[in-house]
């Protein structure tokens, strides 16, 4: 019976057993070769989501008395998680800080803090998951111990990351001192009658997804880790933790406390709303690059929010697919600022682009399609994400919501052209001396950045897998 169990969630054990083989070879060789941590970390992850396919022919089951959830729900956000994290290793095997620090053993934690989000079916389980990633995230931005801003960025967002977990924690003690239960099937029969107490709770478990989310209120994390890390760290936080949120978000909103999407609907419209207001407004000012790409996310996770907030299978299938687009983007262009970066210039100002279609035309040509799919110019996938959050707000009548959408997106078109127009129509005072893309990462990139123009072009098999995974999971009336 053990041993049945364990099958359920080889996945999360691969993940686990992982760690713990990375830790016993750093143990045992202080100098292990950075080509032999890279392969054991792929490995694990790779054999991960082998195991996650598997898991798809799984029958729906609750193990652990009630406290773990395998669905085809959950899988599949762990085999888009595991795919997110493989191409995030990918593109940033190339600096070898990244080793020194043991940056990839803490983005296993937050990887294994994240396929179990993806599972949990009980409050103290979900609340495992989420300080497991959220811990590791905190390591992630602190990596480049040598760096004074990394440290700062770090401390900022370790302390409002400690106010967010109290407050999410402080709402599911609301909620389980009026229901008497953690379990989410349970809470789904109690919560039908809301009372001001289980408001206030939600209200406070709605703070804490929010600020994983990185959206408005809670969105003054972003930029400052989004800079003050390395760029690797950059990748992964600005990627695979939104899976983590999404799955959060989706298992206590839509499944646990559906009966109350009258009221936290309203949350989630507001944060998604101000962040696409506010992401897209002061990222116009922005010099750093990846200054920039942190406050365009909080715009990009805006769509997200607004279109979850629907409450329709359609409306969150439309999020999800929203989501998948932005890892895509996001990761393809944090990929190509780690190829010309060096170790004594990680920050990447705008000024730096001058000529790159001259120094680094590959980056250059690539990056470009990365600014215009994050515009939404077809037939680039950034276009069918909007398009397909701004349909939803119109057939849902909000045509006012989906009226600012186009407004911030056009205005966002200035700060992601203005790239292009550094790269492509400024001449350098003194070009980028990094070599540029290497081996897998240049594959990688390639591949993703090739995915943006040929999904856009065919958008419909990641349209209709989204919309599978969300009706397997998603019943309203």
């Amino acid at each position: 019976m053990t041993f049945n169990i364990i099958g359920f969630i080889l996945p999360e054990i691969t993940i686990a057993f992982g760690i713990c083989t990375v830790i016993l070879v750093n143990s045992l060789s202080k100098k292990a070769s950075i080509g032999l941590i890279h392969s054991l970390i792929l490995f694990f992850l790779v054999l991960a989501l082998f195991f996650s396919f598997v898991s798809l022919e799984i029958p729906d089951r609750i193990i652990f008395n009630g406290h773990y959830m395998i669905d085809s729900f959950g899988t599949n956000l762990k085999i888009i998680a595991l795919i997110a994290a493989i191409l995030v290793h990918l593109t940033s095997v190339k600096s070898k800080q990244n080793i020194k620090n043991e940056i990839f053993l803490v983005q296993l934690f937050a990887t294994l803090g994240v396929l179990i989000l993806c599972s949990a079916h009980n409050l103290l389980t979900v609340y495992l998951g989420l300080e497991t990633l959220t811990l590791s995230m905190y390591g992630i931005v602190a990596s480049n111990r040598s760096s004074v801003d990394a440290t700062e960025s770090a401390m900022k967002f370790f302390i409002l990351g400690a106010i967010a977990s109290a407050i999410f924690l402080y709402g599911i003690s609301i909620l389980y001192g009026v229901t008497g239960t953690l379990s989410l099937d349970s809470l789904k029969e109690l919560v039908i009658i809301s009372s001001l107490e289980i408001r206030i709770a939600v209200a406070f478990i709605a703070c804490g997804i929010i600020f994983k989310f990185g959206a408005f209120p809670f969105h003054s994390w972003v930029p400052d880790s989004y800079q003050g890390s390395n760029t690797t760290a950059a990748i992964y936080i600005s990627s695979v933790p939104k899976l983590g949120a999404f799955a959060l978000i989706s298992r206590l909103f839509l499944d646990a406390l559906n009966a109350m999407s009258e009221f936290w609907s309203v949350l989630i419209l507001s944060a998604g709303l101000f962040s696409i207001i506010i992401g897209n407004l002061i990222a116009l000012m922005q010099i750093n690059l990846r200054r920039m790409l942190a406050y365009s996310a909080i715009g990009h996770i805006g769509f997200v929010l607004l279109s979850f907030s629907i409450v329709s299978d359609t409306g969150v299938s439309a999020s999800l697919t929203y989501l998948l687009m932005y890892l895509i983007m996001t990761i393809a262009a944090f990929g190509l600022i780690e190829s010309i970066a060096s170790e004594d210039h990680q920050h990447i100002e705008l000024s730096d682009l001058k000529g790159l279609s001259k120094s680094h035309p590959s980056v250059a040509f690539m990056l470009l399609f990365c600014m215009f799919s994050m515009v939404g110019i077809p037939p680039f996938i950034g276009f069918y994400a909007k398009w397909m959050v701004l349909s939803e707000l119109i057939y849902n009548d909000w045509i006012w919501l989906a009226i600012i959408g186009v407004i911030m997106s056009v205005i966002a078109a200035y700060f992601y052209l203005r790239v292009v127009w550094f790269m492509y129509f400024e001449n350098a005072d003194q070009p980028i001396e990094n070599k540029g893309l290497k081996n897998t990462q240049s594959i990688t990139t390639l591949l993703l950045s090739l995915m943006l123009f040929l999904i856009g072009l065919y958008p419909n098999p990641i349209i209709d897998y989204t919309r599978i995974i969300i009706s397997s999971f998603l019943l309203i009336d």
